[in-house]
């Protein structure tokens, strides 16, 4: 029984690194979930798209990230 209290909290000492790493790192984790998003979607099909996108979201979620993809960088045009 002990052996399983420590793996459990190794597990969330893990989980706590990977949210404090997203966290940190919001659109570097998103862009990252966003290409597992897109590489399962591809081997799975349009059938099972929705379930693939409440999946990436529930990631996002739960490691404290926006859902929303980052929005792109606007530059004013220089006036000199």
């Amino acid at each position: 029984m002990t052996r399983g209290v420590i793996k459990l909290a190794a597990l969330a000492g893990l989980a706590k690194q990977a949210r404090d790493y997203a966290q940190k790192n919001p659109e570097s984790v998103s862009s990252t979930i966003g290409k597992v998003e897109d590489a399962v979607s591809r081997k799975v099909g349009p059938k099972y798209a929705a379930h693939v996108g409440k999946g990436g979201k529930a990631i996002r979620t739960g490691l404290g990230i926006s859902s929303a993809p980052p929005a792109p960088e606007v530059r004013k045009p220089s006036t000199d």
